[in-house]
């Protein structure tokens, strides 16, 4: 274990402390506040307590301090005790320039109107490492070039995106037609389900919510006057009804309308999107598909750079911050197979084999926080309040809600400064690959991904909450959880 004893010469409290060095990111820290200090803190609550109490038979101002001390000593020196346990530690934190995550946990405290005020505090540090240098890095990417057949099937995609369905005789019903109607769910032959209104497309392989490889070779040869019959249908263990898993059913599906999707021409498409034609439109999805190529080589020149920070940056991670993730992604993964209605008995085992990985994810993800963190500080890249209003407004423009109203939510929330760091870590990423030499993909500004729906069922929080865990978050101050313990998952690495 290592030491290291400053005596502070500020006009504050003047209090006395000494760091000591434990494992990996862990420090505790032994202070004490001068008895001088500790009686002026007193004498001055006395005095603010005189102006503002009056007891039978004293004039406000005048009461004893004698009999003040006798009434609310033991609440007043509480107050004292708390307020220099307060500045005390942030002067020290301040002087000493530690940078504190997570919560100190103050012990052996000594407090006495006639001695100095002493303490204990043990608390996490960020990690101190250094940067490895990217000299002789070789990751390459080239954005794929976009062909006529990859234009083609992007246009294919959304005119059946914007077609619609028309009514057909059923007798004409193929493989890739919609087929509604009736079905039921047989065990044993006794009926277990049913339903008056069911749908599904042969081709798609899925029935009443069950996977059948041949189902458009069953359907090519079934008379759709008659019912569908499919015997022996194995349930799988996963199945939304939990009674049914690991059953045998058979399904009968009685076909009462069929529909066959019609497609826009190109021109209608064009027009739709207002673009002046056909020509227009596949010019238009051409320079789209070559940003994506971009983008998805730049992700993987990011991914490659990434990897090989992490493999060349040793670092003591914060048992305490690490730790406080993995029981936050414990909770919310424990909530959301609750809400899938996976039986309890099964929750555990889905949480003992998922633990590990999750593990291995959260330590990654912190890892790369403080890399980029520290990369952001020796390169000096700083986030405007104008860059966080323009990524504000995007976010605003997704949900269709005003910008004003979500900044503000941000604001109450505290995560204004997880959207800072997501662009800060933008703009790393950024530097990074225009660092690397062996970084050839052509570079452009950071997009944000799109933020999962406001509504989504994963997870309990508002939306700019769900946008704003996009990055990992800063460190929080003394005394203050940190964003960073909020979050379930972080991923820098996207």
């Amino acid at each position: 274990m290592q030491s290291e004893t400053e005596e502070s010469g500020k006009e504050t409290l003047g209090t006395r402390s000494e760091v000591e060095v434990l494992d990996g990111c862990k420090r505790r820290l032994r202070a004490s506040v001068p008895v001088e200090k500790v009686r002026e803190e007193l004498d001055k609550n006395y005095r603010q307590l005189t102006q503002s109490v009056q007891l039978p038979g004293f004039r406000k101002g005048k009461v004893p301090r004698k009999l003040l001390e006798a009434r609310y000593g033991e609440e007043i020196e509480g107050d004292v005790k708390e307020s220099l346990l307060s500045v005390s530690l942030a002067e020290v934190v301040e002087e000493k320039d530690l940078k504190v995550i997570g919560s100190p946990r103050f012990d052996n405290i000594q407090f006495d109107k006639d001695s100095d005020l002493s303490y204990e505090v043990e608390f996490e540090v960020r990690p101190e490492f250094e940067v490895p240098s990217l000299d002789g890095f070789e990751g390459r990417a080239e954005p794929v070039p976009v062909t006529d057949e990859n234009v083609d099937e992007r246009i294919e995609l959304i005119r059946r995106n914007e077609g619609r369905y028309a009514p057909i005789d059923a007798g004409q019903a193929g493989a890739d037609d919609l087929h509604t109607g009736k079905y039921q769910l047989f065990r044993d032959g006794e009926k277990v389900k049913s339903s008056e209104d069911m749908a599904f497309t042969p081709s798609r392989k899925i029935i009443g919510g069950f996977v059948i490889e041949d189902l458009a070779d069953r359907c090519a040869s079934w008379d759709r006057s008659t019912p569908l019959v499919i015997d022996g249908i194995q349930v799988p263990a996963d199945f939304a009804d939990e009674v049914l898993r690991g059953a045998s059913v058979r399904l009968e599906f009685l076909l009462e309308d069929a529909r066959r999707l019609e497609l826009p021409d190109l021109e209608t498409v064009a027009k739709s999107i207002q673009l002046s034609g056909a020509d227009e439109l596949r010019k238009s999805i051409r320079e789209d598909l070559e940003t994506e190529s971009r983008r998805a080589a730049e992700a993987q020149v990011d991914q490659k750079i990434l990897d090989t920070l992490l493999e060349k940056t040793p670092m003591d991670l914060p048992e305490g911050l690490l730790e406080a993730q993995k029981k936050r992604w414990r909770l919310e993964r424990e909530y959301k197979l609750l809400e899938e209605k996976v039986p309890k008995e099964e929750i555990a085992s889905r949480l003992e084999k998922e633990g590990e990985t999750a593990a291995e994810d959260l330590k990654r993800g912190l890892k790369t926080f403080f890399i980029f963190e520290k990369i952001a500080e020796d390169e000096k890249v700083f986030v405007t309040e104008r860059e966080v209003d323009h990524r504000v407004a995007r976010f605003a423009a997704l949900y269709g809600l005003p910008p004003h109203s979500i900044r503000e939510e941000l604001r109450k929330s505290g995560r204004l400064d997880e959207i800072r760091s997501m662009i800060r870590h933008e703009k790393v990423r950024v530097l990074l690959r225009k660092k690397s030499p062996g970084a050839t993909a052509v570079l452009s500004a950071p997009e944000p991904s799109a933020p999962e729906s406001p509504g989504a069922p994963a997870s309990e929080s508002s939306a700019p909450e769900s946008l704003a865990r996009e990055s990992p978050a800063p460190e929080g101050s003394v005394n203050e959880e940190t964003a960073a313990e909020k979050q379930a998952e972080p991923d820098p690495s996207r």
